[in-house]
């Protein structure tokens, strides 16, 4: 969704949009098995927001973990399926 569009819906709809984002992410994330979320989460804080921290067969993993995850892909579907895409499409 633009940000134009998220102006529009003022700030409780904003609030609302964001919360429904949240919520989506947790709900795919408690759906990862629980031993690549904690290898995930290990890699990312060992990485700490620079993948040159990591070895190249740790860059691997964690491509490979990112892949398995299909996170944004899941994530979007998700979100466009509960309403958030929705408004975005309508004209006015």
């Amino acid at each position: 969704m633009r940000f134009a569009a998220l102006r529009k819906l003022g700030p409780l709809g904003v609030a609302l949009t964001a919360a429904q984002v949240g919520r989506t992410v947790h709900d795919h994330w408690r759906a990862v098995p629980a031993e690549q979320r904690d290898r995930l989460a290990q890699l990312l804080r060992q990485a700490r927001g620079r993948p040159s921290n990591l070895s190249a067969a740790e860059r691997r993993e964690l491509r490979a973990l990112l892949r398995a995850l299909n996170v944004p892909r899941a994530v979007v579907r998700a979100a466009v399926a509960g309403g958030l895409g929705r408004r975005a499409l309508r004209r006015p």
